[in-house]
């Protein structure tokens, strides 16, 4: 190859790169906001302080040690719940908020959650060829015939 055609093909897969890389980037920079937080991928709700409360962590001995004090008005992400404590909301860390009338649970709408997957369709693509032992959701069968019932 001469120098020119050279150049002129390294030039054109930076040129490339650069493309698929900024649209990857711009595509993930997509920020769902919900209340005062941002919707996270993983995230089952969120919680909202009621009345100032305690952010704990689960001992060693299954034991609740104090964190710190939570102010009315703020909001956590939940990203699980344990029954532990008479109910125990995760908010990440390992730290964990107690289930009671100072916090206010509520999970996101089906149209935030369809904002956060990039609007993506709801329906989940079989593949043409499974493979043995795979388990798949079941579609209904496509039918193209249609009839037509007319009443007179």
């Amino acid at each position: 190859m001469t120098m020119k055609i050279k150049r002129y093909l390294s030039l054109f897969v930076i040129t490339v790169s650069f493309i698929l890389l900024t649209s990857v980037y711009a595509e993930a920079a997509v920020k769902v906001m919900w209340g005062k937080t941002e919707l996270k991928v993983g995230q089952i709700g969120k919680v909202t302080v009621q009345s100032n409360t305690t952010l704990w962590k689960i001992g060693p001995d299954q034991s609740l040690i104090k964190v710190r004090d939570l102010k009315k008005g703020e909001e956590y992400r939940v990203y699980r719940y344990t029954n532990d404590h008479n109910g125990l909301y995760g908010v990440g860390g390992g730290n964990f908020v107690k289930k009671d009338i100072s916090i206010k649970y509520e999970t996101p709408s089906k149209a935030k959650l369809k904002q956060l997957n990039g609007d993506k369709p709801d329906v989940v693509e079989t593949p043409a060829n499974p493979k043995p032992g795979d388990t798949l959701p079941v579609e209904p069968p496509i039918t193209d015939k249609v009839e037509v019932i007319s009443v007179d």
